[in-house]
């Protein structure tokens, strides 16, 4: 038998911001002059988001507010994420009542036109992507006393999965771990930077407004909020979606989630757009459910985070996780648990057979876990993958994350080099997470990936998940185009029941049926649809252009030529107006406001912290037996008493019968 291997790793780290500021004050707006040796508070930030949902396409429009009550010429800089798969386009500013529009360039050109505008003391923006779902906006001379509005539009494609639609809008960062040589010395220094208010301890949550227009085309039976309460108003076959207060100051990601009445209408999305002489394609399948597991035992690798980003609610979330994965296996299983922080530590020296003897112990060992250090990512993965699993097996890994660290593509570069026959699925734990690296962590794992942003969400999440690991493997898929055409993802992943199939693809025309085939237990399957069916959405060229670069990025790491991969890059992200790794966009205004004479000041606006997550430290990774763990620990061992009672009593109703 076809034999793969699964690993559950539960993973956290930090992201650092690049702009110092004084540990004195837990401000983040900072004014810098040569003058100066301290910093003094300067430019507010408030920022409005505009998201307008057609089908499965969203366009969505982040307005930021800089205002300067300095006394000084200003120059502001901020940070922030925007949704996983975003397709930055469009750049607009506002200022003095003029509108001036932005452009695409070359990075380093576009860098220099706003340097040259900003010392020339003309209004000017700059939109950079600082790396993975993070961009930085600059902006350079505000007047002493008014205020200047970015006006940033970006596209992105709407989650379905399991019967609902998800829209998810980050709000926050969580610093950033930088990788190093993991001496003590050099993580404390770094889990103190991360405490400093540059990271993410001290500073203040900066409010957002946000309105949802959502034109979903179909009918749906209920629309909610994951995290916050909202106002919802149901215009014609239009919905309204507004945050209850107005504004939220909560430091939680943002998630709408909408249900279609009729599911079988929901199981294929398909879009198009006409861009550049070509016609671009969004697809959204879901395969048919009805297929029967067969009867495969599994080894299931555990794999969980304790460093330091994960002190707070994450950690919670991240036992709590880990806890539901293990009552959700059964006789005939093999398992092994592996928390890491600087190094990897597993629980047993090798997978164990499931009995309800190891479970307790895992289980235990697990609620014992607390979370300090730095993040060592590459040790536990390598671990986990570097042996290939045993004759009859279904090897699974599942890596529970927030997926912040710095030394990202090492570490898809070894799962891709290493997965083999492995199945790697990411669960993002709380809010802030790296939502683009656990995404393509997933692809290159030909798994999925999964967020939990708050434990009362575990239930729910877990349980996709563990419905999806039970379910047999949907494989050897292909799409059969009637013509020629360009397609992302290139290689077609293994699906499970329930998880969507998104394909963007470019081609001559829309003429003729698109066929995708695959195979599940032995079973053919088959989807059919015309290319003429296709309705018109704003947004679809941009998320093909997107998907092209993110494919030419990964190239970088499989031999690719790196000047040939960068140029493509820049020729893809020019035809198709985006910011990437290559281009930025830029705005100048040719008229002059600030003389030469006149200093200009710098502000830094760090990001917001993210709810949940506590003060970072290097502490040890297992619990010294302080009375709240040991009545938590007692509460997870008794959960998993009575899950295993619960299940004795089934087999025995079954027996009777």
């Amino acid at each position: 038998m076809r034999s793969f291997m699964f690993c559950l790793f539960i993973t956290s780290s930090a992201m650092a911001l690049s702009q110092p500021a004084p540990a004195s004050d837990s401000s983040a707006l900072w004014l810098h002059t040569a003058e100066e040796s301290a910093a003094v508070e300067a430019l507010a930030l408030s920022t409005d988001v505009t998201i307008e949902v057609t089908g499965s396409v969203a366009n969505a429009e982040v307005t930021q507010r800089f205002f300067n009550d300095s006394g000084h010429w200003a120059e502001g800089r901020y940070r922030f994420p925007l949704p996983d798969g975003s397709a930055v386009e469009r750049l607009e500013i506002l200022v003095d009542d003029r509108l001036i529009a932005g452009e695409i360039r070359e990075r380093e050109s576009a860098r220099s036109t706003y340097q040259r505008a900003r010392d020339a003391g003309q209004a000017a923006g700059l939109v950079e992507q600082s790396g993975g779902n993070l961009f930085t906006t600059h902006i350079a001379n505000i007047p002493p006393g008014q205020a200047v509005e970015v006006r940033i539009g970006f596209s992105l494609a709407v989650e379905y999965r399991l019967g609902e639609f998800r829209l998810h809008f980050p709000t926050t960062a969580a610093p950033r771990f930088r990788h190093h040589d993991g001496s003590r010395a050099a993580v404390d220094a770094e889990l103190n930077r991360m405490t400093t208010p540059t990271g993410t301890a001290g500073l203040p949550q900066r409010p957002y407004a946000l309105l949802v227009d959502l034109r979903p085309g179909i009918a749906l039976s209920d629309v909610s909020s994951s995290h916050h309460d909202i106002r919802v108003e149901q215009i014609g076959s239009d919905w309204l979606i507004e945050l209850a207060d107005g504004v939220d100051f909560s430091g939680r990601d943002f998630e709408l989630v909408w249900r279609p009445e009729n599911q079988r209408h929901a199981s294929q999305a398909a879009f198009a757009e006409h861009a550049n002489g070509h016609e671009h394609l969004l697809l959204t399948l879901v395969p048919p459910p009805a297929f029967d597991a067969a009867d495969t035992a599994r080894e299931v690798i555990l794999i969980m985070d304790t460093s330091g980003s994960m002190q707070g609610e994450p950690i919670e979330q991240a036992r709590e996780a880990l806890l539901y994965a293990l009552a959700s296996l059964s006789t005939g299983d093999r398992f092994n648990v592996i928390r890491f922080s600087n190094a990897a530590e597993t629980l047993y020296r090798q997978p164990v057979a499931f009995s309800e003897r190891h479970l307790i112990e895992a289980s235990q060992w697990v609620s014992a876990l607390q979370a300090g250090g730095g993040t060592n990512i590459l040790s536990p993965l390598a671990h986990a993958l570097a042996r290939p699993p045993q004759d009859g097996f279904l090897r699974q890994v599942i890596f529970v994350t927030d997926g912040i660290v710095d030394n990202e593509r090492d570490v898809l570069e070894l799962a891709d080099r290493d997965r083999g026959e492995s199945r790697l699925f990411a669960v993002g734990i709380g809010h802030g997470v790296n939502a683009t690296f656990l995404r393509r962590l997933g692809e290159v794992g030909r798994g999925s990936y999964t967020g939990i942003a708050v434990i009362g969400q575990i239930v729910d999440r877990m349980s996709e998940l563990i419905v999806q690991l039970e379910s047999p493997v949907i494989h050897d898929l292909e799409l059969y185009w009637p013509g020629q055409a360009t397609v992302y993802p290139e290689r077609l992943p293994d699906l499970y029941v329930g998880q969507p199939l998104t394909v963007v693809a470019r081609l001559p025309q829309l003429a003729g049926d698109l066929v995708l085939r695959g195979i599940s237990n032995g079973r053919p399957f088959e989807q059919v649809m015309a290319l003429e069916a296709f309705r018109p959405a704003a947004g679809v060229a941009a998320q093909w252009g997107r998907a092209r670069i993110e494919a030419l990025e990964r190239t970088r790491g499989q031999g690719a030529d790196p000047d040939r991969v960068a140029q493509s890059i820049l020729d893809t992200a020019l035809d198709y107006g985006l910011v990437s790794s290559r281009t930025s966009l830029v705005a100048v205004d040719r008229t002059p406001a600030r003389s030469r004479s006149a200093a200009l000041a710098r502000f830094g606006l760090e990001t917001s912290p993210a709810a949940g997550r506590g003060p970072m430290r290097a502490m040890p990774s297992t619990d010294a037996g302080s009375f709240e763990r040991l009545v938590r620990g007692g509460v997870a061992l008794l959960l998993v008493l009575l899950l295993l009672t619960h299940r004795r009593w089934l087999s025995g109703s079954g027996d009777s019968a």
